[in-house]
């Protein structure tokens, strides 16, 4: 890739974020004023400089600004920050080096406004790839996040996408995720998404160093907003001192933890996500899609592998989770409760009856408050921090733990995608 021409589909805080790290992670040198250093492609340990621009910035309340199509025109990135962050609105002021009419509006963006302009981008190779970190419904059908990045895909641009929806949500009885891949592989582009289940952590790009490894079990805390309203209700419960038999309670009420979390910015629109398991289980089920696409668990050609729809996982709700549940588990026995989401490859057996005549393999998955002994290496887990462990065919546990994740580390996981895709397709 000679240059990397960006759309920021979406400016909320993880975008912007993003154009902020680009901007400090910039190099420069004689034909090059603002550069990425991109390693080169085909395992080289060579690295170059590739020029960046962005393009177009659409928004959903802030407007949006594209430069005139197949220009050499760009947005001024650090005038879009400085504005946005003032409170004002995306406007044609802040395309430069043109003389040219530029599309921008100051009112919403519909969908089917931002699913055409798109394709211009596109078609007219204007823009070569689109960051994607806008909201959508994950309890219904992901829209419009996977409209877009599947328009952006038959457009001719790669995608690196902050969102979990497209590897949860499916389509014709089909997954969303390997229409996506599909789609991506026939138009020669690249589809990322490392930003999707735990921040930046790359828990995606790292199955890609385990060739011939088979990923069997899942177990982890995908969820930090229960881990951080449930370690709040706990308070310091390791230092407490028990008083007549009893642990006296030293922490937080279930509401007043709750509040906490917003306060911190961690709590979905829908609380309920949260709380009921829901983004647990659609982090889990997206990590079980990913694994079962097309070489990743390296099983023979002849198994199918099964993952159960959404609605079919079993959700815990935290709300259950008292005081005094937690204080009496922790005299008697020094466990904690955490919100658990698990995943197990298990068998199938053949039945010609319902027109299975291969092997199958099935994720068994469930998002449960589980009581931890000391000994579990969740047990320690605080705040927002998440972790997840991949238990294989051929090594012992793999564990990554996030520690109180922010936006800087979602946002280096889209960074980490755009440098990905700039050097693959170089």
């Amino acid at each position: 890739m000679k240059e990397i021409s960006l759309v920021l589909l979406g400016f909320g805080s993880a975008n912007r974020t993003l154009a902020q790290m680009l901007l400090d992670k910039s190099e420069k040198d004689d034909s090059c004023r603002q550069c990425l250093r991109v390693v080169a492609s085909g395992g080289s340990s060579t690295s170059k400089l590739v020029p960046w621009k962005v393009v177009c910035i659409i928004t959903r309340r802030h407007g949006r600004v594209c430069v005139p199509h197949s220009s050499k025109s760009e947005i001024n990135v650090e005038e879009a920050l400085e504005r946005i962050g003032a409170g004002g609105i995306l406007d044609a002021t802040l395309v430069r080096n043109t003389n040219e009419a530029t599309t921008s509006t100051a009112h919403s963006t519909t969908t089917d406004d931002t699913i055409k302009l798109l394709n211009e981008l596109g078609k007219t190779q204007t823009a070569n790839i689109v960051v994607e970190a806008i909201p959508s419904n994950p309890k219904s059908d992901g829209e419009p996040a996977i409209s877009f990045i599947r328009t952006a895909l038959q457009a001719g641009m790669h995608v690196a996408s902050a969102n979990k929806c497209p590897l949860t949500h499916t389509r014709n009885d089909k997954e969303t995720y390997f229409e996506l891949q599909e789609i991506a592989k026939r138009n020669e582009k690249i589809y990322l998404h490392e930003s999707a289940v735990m921040d930046g952590v790359p828990i995606f790009s790292f199955w890609n160093n385990l060739p011939g490894v088979t990923c069997t079990k899942i177990r982890g805390l995908l969820n930090s907003t229960s881990t951080m309203i449930l370690s709040r209700i706990e308070g310091n419960i390791d230092k407490v001192v028990e008083s007549d038999g009893q642990v006296e309670h030293v922490g937080e009420t279930f509401e007043e933890a709750l509040e906490a979390a917003k306060k911190v910015g961690i709590v979905e629109e829908d609380e309920s996500l949260d709380i009921d398991g829901w983004d647990a289980a659609m982090k889990l089920r997206a990590l079980c899609v990913f694994l079962s696409s097309s070489g990743n668990l390296s099983l023979p050609e002849d198994h199918d592998v099964i993952v159960p729809p959404l609605e079919a996982i079993p959700r815990d709700s935290i709300r259950q989770i008292n005081p005094e549940l937690i204080c009496t588990e922790f005299r008697t026995s020094r466990k904690k409760v955490r919100s658990v989401a698990s995943a197990e490859l298990v068998d199938l057996p053949s039945d010609p009856a319902i027109g299975r005549h291969r092997p199958v393999k099935t994720w068994k998955m469930s998002v449960q408050n589980e009581f931890l002994s000391q000994s579990d290496p969740l047990y320690n887990l605080n705040g927002s921090s998440a972790a997840v462990q991949f238990f294989t065919d051929v090594m012992g546990p793999i564990s990554v733990v996030s520690q109180d994740p922010t936006l800087m580390d979602t946002a280096y996981g889209l960074f980490a995608d755009v440098v990905r895709i700039a050097s693959q397709s170089s």
